[in-house]
């Protein structure tokens, strides 16, 4: 008789192999913009609205070539189809494009609570090239620093999805990018990118002048023209 012996291990280490040899799936990621992460809603779009003011304008901006001002709220979801640990070895947001700043008609809303804190920060506006690392946000009077020196999120496993709450910040352009995640798994070293090429990209755009403003307070929303009377608009942030 031949009695069939368990080696702990063992049976994960050949499942692993065996989708290495059928499928390149080793990590996925969803990425998704979350402008819930913020406090208040800033937005603007190339557009001129000539919308009635009211909170529901906001759906029309929308429907337009838009961006969140300043600061954009986005989430990148990663989960492993391996039973081996995988690294995250860096984290960089890829710029593709550097625009004016949309400047048709902005949309603010000042917060009424607190936003998410968030795990990465990119600075969009750093840096000589296209490529800007990943920076753990500073607490307080505390300043950023590089995420994967003390960043929440090193590795992924296998059942245990991770999520990546990021807030990208321009005071410069209107920035699309895109995050690549490189990481490595039994010693090999892969890329993920983030909307995948052929995707939208993430978008944020600067602060600045606008032609119509739209202002929603607790009282009520206001429409203004800038051009007009630009001392009723805003065109830098507050806070």
């Amino acid at each position: 008789m031949v009695l069939a012996v368990a080696v702990p291990g063992v049976a994960p280490l050949v499942a692993d192999r065996a989708r290495d040899l059928f499928s390149d799936d080793v990590l996925s990621a969803r990425g998704e913009s979350r402008p819930d992460l913020l406090a208040g809603q800033y937005w603007a779009t190339d557009a001129e609205l000539t919308t009635p003011a009211s909170a529901q304008v906001l759906d029309e901006v929308r429907r337009h070539t838009h961006a969140q001002l300043g600061t954009s709220g986005q989430q990148v979801t990663l989960e492993s189809h391996r039973s081996a640990r995988i690294d995250i070895e860096n984290i960089t947001a890829v710029v593709e494009e550097r625009r004016s700043p949309l400047a048709g008609t902005a949309f603010v809303a000042d917060p009424q609570g607190s936003g998410e804190t968030a795990l990465v920060e990119f600075r969009l506006d750093s840096g000589a090239g296209a490529e800007i690392p990943a920076l753990v946000p500073g607490d307080g009077a505390a300043l950023a620093r590089p995420y994967l020196s003390d960043g929440k999120i090193r590795f992924v496993e296998q059942g245990k999805p991770e999520h990546l709450v990021i807030q990208a910040k321009t005071e410069r352009c209107f920035c699309l990018w895109r995050v690549r995640i490189e990481y490595s798994y039994r010693g090999g070293k892969r890329t993920l990118v983030v909307p995948p090429v052929g995707q939208p990209a993430f978008a944020t755009t600067a602060w600045g002048t606008h032609n119509i403003e739209y202002i929603v307070r607790t009282d009520g929303a206001r429409r203004y023209d800038c051009r007009a009377t630009p001392a009723s608009c805003r065109f830098k942030p507050t806070f």
